[in-house]
């Protein structure tokens, strides 16, 4: 067995993988001993990744819906019938009609492919990633915060902090990686943690302090904390305002936070609030760690921005084990976003609306400026709108499953059978996507084509081919190049390998945050790969940004932001009295397109389970084990009763990953209950506060 390096396709972590390669078949995956983000260790989802290539529903050829029933088809006939009827959809429609969502697996060189053809030759910025489900909300905090989208901190952070803040994070089944790594350095080191949650998590058992808030509620809670820091003479103003504006106008509207009223919002007992405000006043090094429990919310921005206050007040920024960290859900989100993956960005850290940018792209595009749209496109939620009105006539996806991730389920997939024109470019089917398709494409995954990621630490790695896709499946990069080409931009499109899609892209994050014009593929193959910005061959790479503490933002200060607690939208009422929070398991990742397919994976959890505070349970006459219904203002679904401590009364949680597509049946997924509206300022959309009502089901 040969042994090859590569980079775990999940989630944002970027750990090292060694993958045992024979006979041109993938047999086992290991983590890469010394790597520097996961040392030799591995979760459960990348040492099960071997299955997936031989589970059945493979794509290998693409495929054309005809009367209702999918036909294969030759490539040349499926390219041009896809180019054919985008192309007249533009010309009757305009290029405003035809829009693009893909997911954060998506190697960065095909995210910038597609951001070329939509934004340079078609005209439209309606170019949206997954992403926009998962870190936009952070990627708007850090613009709002510092002057741009970078991450500031880095991994090897975690073994020099002695406080860790985890706020809306079950880290020890999202991110076990990371999670083992904070649990040593606590009983190392001795350092402290404070974990923000609803629920009693795994994460929350390592607490020093576990603050149960009410979902919803932490921009609350970090003014309160605020209110506390300043009372009590733990922020030096005078050298805060040396590299933070905005402090006069933050102490004005904490003043309205004192520990009663923050408890009474939160449900936190006035004493634990005022704790944690001192073990973050005399912290050391606090580096401070948030996901999905705060970008999915409409308060989402906000919540970062608070957060970020809260590092800024007590300096702990931009040195040695202190900043904000996050980590995206996938495992390119951070470098599809500087590629310019969603609808108000372009390539380099760039945005639309920005003039100087525009122009900066076009040059190095050779195009007229005026062919990229000064405006932001559409969000994929308003993609969905787009459908539902006819304005959005085509809609082309790739490795992403929209039918079952997007919220409020039935909504979006009576959109999706409305387009015209619904490519959905994958490597199984059926998947809740692909069953409403016009035409589906076979894809290569994961160590079936070469390309590059960018992990949650600004690190960015070489994911190899290693072995043959199954049939006649492509590249996704290669599929983009050649519609393109159909569509007659051969000339833009020339491309024969990824790797001239790299040289080519890496030339435009020259001076960006981005920066990657001292990395090639030879550098990276077979090594760990530099953390950006990297300008020049023999540059190190970049472990924490910021570090003279000056900001790209015009006077040069990061931003204190003062940002007032406004409650979630679909509140909780007589009819719907319970809050429905949505999260992960470990064993399964978004909505099991992969994971399903491992057998080992799908026996861990082969079915959606709804955790009730016992009290609730016993309220409504429901039992452990019971069937029970959950129904919101938009729908219901059906899970097994698990009666558990861990939720607070009045709450109850279910797992993001039950659909349809592999068998178990329709009416498990949460998101036919959740909610379309979003956070107004990143168009994140409100997953985890639905307002709900439980029922037992009776047979």
């Amino acid at each position: 067995m040969q042994w090859h390096k590569s980079t775990c396709p999940y989630c944002g972590m970027g750990c090292g993988l060694m993958v045992g390669v024979e006979q041109g078949e993938i047999l086992k995956v290991r983590g890469m001993k010394d790597h520097p983000v996961n040392n030799g260790k591995t979760c459960a989802l990348a040492s099960q990744l071997p299955p997936v290539f031989k589970a059945p529903g493979r794509l290998t050829q693409p495929l054309i819906r005809r009367h209702g029933e999918f036909e294969p088809v030759t490539w040349d006939h499926a390219i041009t019938h896809v180019a054919g009827e985008m192309q007249r959809i533009i010309k009757q429609h305009g290029p405003n009609a035809v829009a693009f969502y893909g997911g954060a697996a998506n190697l960065t060189e095909e995210y910038y492919l597609m951001n070329k053809l939509m934004k340079a030759a078609i005209g439209t910025n309606n170019v949206e990633c997954s992403t926009r489900l998962c870190m936009s909300s952070t990627a708007a905090g850090f613009i709002s915060t510092l002057g741009v989208d970078a991450p500031p901190a880095t991994y090897a952070d975690v073994e020099l902090a002695d406080l860790f803040f985890i706020a809306g994070s079950n880290m020890a089944i999202s991110l076990p990686i990371l999670f083992y790594r904070i649990r040593t350095a606590k009983n190392k080191n001795g350092a402290k943690v404070i974990v923000v949650d609803p629920r009693r998590t795994k994460t929350a058992a390592i607490a020093d302090i576990h603050l149960q808030i009410r979902p919803g509620t932490d921009v609350a809670l970090n003014n309160g904390i605020a209110h506390i820091l300043f009372k009590e003479g733990f922020v030096n103003e005078e050298k805060v305002q040396e590299y933070a504006s905005g402090l006069c106008d933050l102490k004005e509207l904490v003043q309205e936070y004192p520990p009663s009223r923050v408890a009474d919002i939160t449900g936190c007992p006035e004493s634990q609030i005022v704790e944690v405000a001192r073990l973050i006043g005399k912290a050391k090094a606090m580096l401070t760690f948030w996901f999905m429990g705060y970008n999915h919310s409409t308060q989402a921005v906000f919540k970062n921005n608070s957060l970020h206050n809260l590092s800024l007040l007590t300096g702990n920024f931009c040195r040695p084990g202190a900043g904000p960290l996050s980590i995206t859900g996938e495992a390119n989100a951070l470098g599809n976003r500087w590629v310019g993956a969603l609808s108000h960005l372009l390539p380099g850290a760039r945005l639309v609306a920005n003039s100087q940018h525009r122009q900066e792209v076009a040059n190095f595009w050779n195009i007229p400026v005026k062919n990229i749209q000064p405006t932001p496109g559409r969000s994929i939620l308003e993609i969905i709108k787009g459908l539902h009105s006819g304005e959005i006539r085509a809609l082309w996806v790739t490795t992403t499953n929209p039918a079952a991730s997007l919220p409020n389920t039935s909504w979006i997939r009576e959109a999706l059978s409305k387009a015209e024109l619904l490519v959905v470019q994958d490597i199984y089917h059926p998947t809740e996507t692909t069953q409403l398709a016009n035409v589906v494409l076979a894809g290569a995954q994961w160590c079936e084509k070469t390309g590059t990621f960018v992990s949650s630490e600004r690190r960015i790695e070489l994911v190899e081919k290693l072995i043959e896709a199954p049939g006649e499946a492509k590249p996704d990069y290669e599929i983009i190049w050649l519609v393109a080409q159909a569509m007659g931009f051969e000339k833009e499109f020339a491309y024969q390998t990824p790797e001239e899609v790299f040289e080519e892209w890496k030339e435009i994050t020259r001076g960006r945050v981005c920066d990657m014009t001292g990395v090639s593929y030879s550098r990276l193959r077979g090594q760990v790969g530099p953390q950006l910005p990297c300008p020049s061959p023999d540059h190190p790479g970049t472990p924490r940004l910021f570090t003279d503490w000056q900001f790209p933002r015009p006077d040069g200060r990061a931003a204190l932001l003062a940002r007032d607690y406004v409650e979630p939208v679909d509140l909780t009422e007589k009819e719907y009295p319970f809050v429905m929070i949505t999260g992960r398991l470990a064993s399964h990742f978004n909505t099991r397109t992969r994971t399903g397919r491992s057998p080992k994976l799908n026996a861990l959890a082969p079915e959606n389970k709804i955790d009730i505070h016992p009290l609730d349970a016993a309220s409504l006459g429901i039992v452990a084990g019971d069937n029970i219904e959950v129904t919101s203002r938009r729908g219901s679904a059906q899970g097994i009763a698990r009666l558990t401590f861990e939720v607070l009364p009045g709450n109850v949680y279910m797992s993001m990953h039950f659909g349809s597509a592999l068998g178990i049946g329709e009416g498990k997924l949460a998101n036919l209950l959740s909610q379309a509206t979003y956070d107004i300022h990143s168009k994140q959309p409100e997953l985890k506060y639905n307002a709900v009502k439980v029922s037992k089901v009776v047979e």
